[in-house]
C-alpha cells in the first residue's frame, strides 16, 4: 500500500479517530486506525471505533499501490502534528509500515489486518437534515446522570425527538431536567437515545461541519457528514417519560431576570469550595432577591448577594434551597436571555427562555441554630 495525502487534509481525520476510539483498549488492532487505499478511485478509506461509535472517514488522494494497513491513531495523529504542511506519504513493505514528509520519517512493524474487527455495513432507509441538533445536544448533556452503572444506565443518555414539527433533546437525572427544542421541517417522526459518552463524539467530531444528515439503521444512530460517517449505538434502555412531569407542573411564584445578571450574581456569590454547596433564595422586595451561597455539608463559609429582578408573584418568607452548582450551570446556558424563574408549591424551580426549559427540585433548608442565652454564674460567697 502507498499513498500520499496534505498533512492538512490527514490531521482532522486522524483526530476524529482518536476521538471516537477514546481510551479503552481490549487488543492492541481496536485502538488502530484501519487505513484501505484504492488505487482505481485514489481514494483512502480511514476506520476507527470505540466502544459506542464508528467512524469511517473518506479521503481523495494520489494512491500509488492498493492495500490496506493498521496504525495505532495516537501515534498517527502525533506524527501529523509534528510534520509541516506539506506532502505526507503513507507506505507498507511485507513486514513495516512507514510514514514520512521530505524531512522525517517514522517506521513501524506491521500488524494483521484480520484482526482488525472491521463494521458491518449500516444502510439507514431514511436521512434527513439534522439542523441545530448538534446545538442542541449540547445543551442538555449537562444534566444527564454521570454515572454508568446498571441503576442510571437509562439516565445517562440524552433523549433526542422529532414530534410535531419540533426537534427536541432531554437529559434527567433525577434531580434536574433539561428540554431544549427548536422547530424543523422534518415530517417524519424520529426517536432516539443515546448515552451521553456517544453523544458527546457526535458532537466532537462534526463540530465545524456546516452540514449534517441522520438516520437509524438497526441498533445504530447513523451520522453523514461531507466524506464522514459516524455509527453511534443506540442506548437500548427506555426513557423515563417526562411529559406528566411538565404538564403537571403548577406555578406557584414567578420571577423575571437577565440571564446575564443572574450568572453574574451566581459567580459572585460563591466562595471557597462548590463541592456539595447550597444558594438559599429569599425574596427582598419587588425588585429584589437575596442569594446565599452556603459552603459543604457544615456551611463553615458563606457568600451573600443581592440581584435584581421583577418579581410577579412572592415568595415565601423562608425562601428556597437548590444545589449551587446545578443552578450555575443552567444560569450558564442561559446568558443573554431573559428568563421567567417560575417556584411550584414545593420550590421546585423552572428556568424558561425562548426555546429551552431546565428544572431543578429543591433541597432542604438549613436549619437555624437557636443561640443559647448567656448570663451571669454568681460566685460563692
Amino acid at each position: 500500500m502507498k499513498f500520499i495525502a496534505n498533512r492538512s487534509e490527514l490531521l482532522p481525520i486522524a483526530k476524529r479517530c482518536c476521538l471516537v476510539i477514546g481510551r479503552q483498549f481490549t487488543t492492541k488492532e481496536t485502538v488502530c486506525v484501519l487505513m484501505e487505499a484504492d488505487e482505481k478511485q485514489n481514494l483512502v478509506q480511514f476506520t476507527a471505533q470505540g466502544n459506542e461509535c464508528v467512524l469511517q472517514a473518506r479521503l481523495h488522494c494520489r494512491v500509488e499501490q492498493d492495500g490496506k494497513a493498521l496504525l495505532i491513531g495516537s501515534v498517527f495523529q502525533s506524527m501529523l502534528e509534528l510534520f509541516g504542511d506539506e506532502a505526507t506519504t503513507v507506505e507498507t513493505d511485507k513486514s513495516t509500515i512507514s510514514v514520512r514528509n521530505a524531512k522525517a520519517g517514522y517506521r513501524f512493524t506491521l500488524m494483521d489486518t484480520a484482526k482488525y474487527p472491521v463494521p458491518e455495513p449500516c444502510t439507514p432507509d431514511l436521512l434527513t437534515e439534522a439542523g441545530n441538533l448538534c446545538e442542541i445536544g449540547a445543551k442538555v448533556l449537562f444534566s444527564a446522570a454521570k454515572s454508568n452503572g446498571c441503576n442510571s444506565r437509562a439516565l445517562n443518555c440524552v433523549h433526542v425527538m422529532v414530534h410535531d414539527g419540533r426537534w427536541s433533546a432531554t437529559s434527567c437525572d433525577g434531580y434536574r431536567l433539561t428540554v431544549v427544542s427548536e422547530d424543523t421541517s422534518r415530517t417524519e417522526p424520529l426517536d432516539l437515545l443515546l448515552s451521553v459518552e456517544a453523544m458527546k463524539i457526535v458532537l466532537n467530531v462534526f463540530h465545524g461541519v456546516k452540514h449534517c444528515k441522520i438516520g437509524i439503521s438497526g441498533s445504530y444512530a447513523v451520522f453523514c457528514g461531507p466524506q464522514i460517517v459516524l455509527y453511534a449505538k443506540l442506548n437500548e434502555q427506555k426513557f423515563t417519560n417526562v411529559q406528566p412531569i411538565l404538564d403537571g407542573y403548577c406555578m406557584m411564584h414567578e420571577i423575571e431576570v437577565s440571564g446575564n445578571a443572574l450568572l453574574d450574581s451566581l459567580k459572585r456569590v460563591s466562595a471557597g469550595s462548590t463541592n456539595n454547596a447550597k444558594l438559599l433564595l429569599n425574596q427582598i422586595d419587588k425588585h429584589t432577591l437575596r442569594l446565599q451561597f452556603l459552603s459543604g455539608m457544615d456551611s463553615t463559609i458563606t457568600g451573600q448577594t443581592e440581584l435584581d429582578c421583577t418579581v410577579r408573584t412572592p415568595l415565601p418568607q423562608e425562601g428556597f434551597c437548590y444545589n449551587y452548582t446545578y443552578l450555575r450551570e443552567a444560569a450558564t446556558l442561559m446568558q443573554g436571555k431573559s428568563i421567567e424563574v417560575q417556584f411550584d408549591k414545593g420550590g421546585a424551580l423552572m428556568l424558561r427562555a425562548d426555546n429551552e426549559l431546565h428544572l431543578l427540585l429543591p433541597l432542604r433548608l438549613p436549619k437555624t441554630e437557636a443561640k443559647p442565652k448567656t448570663g451571669r454564674t454568681r460566685k460563692a460567697a
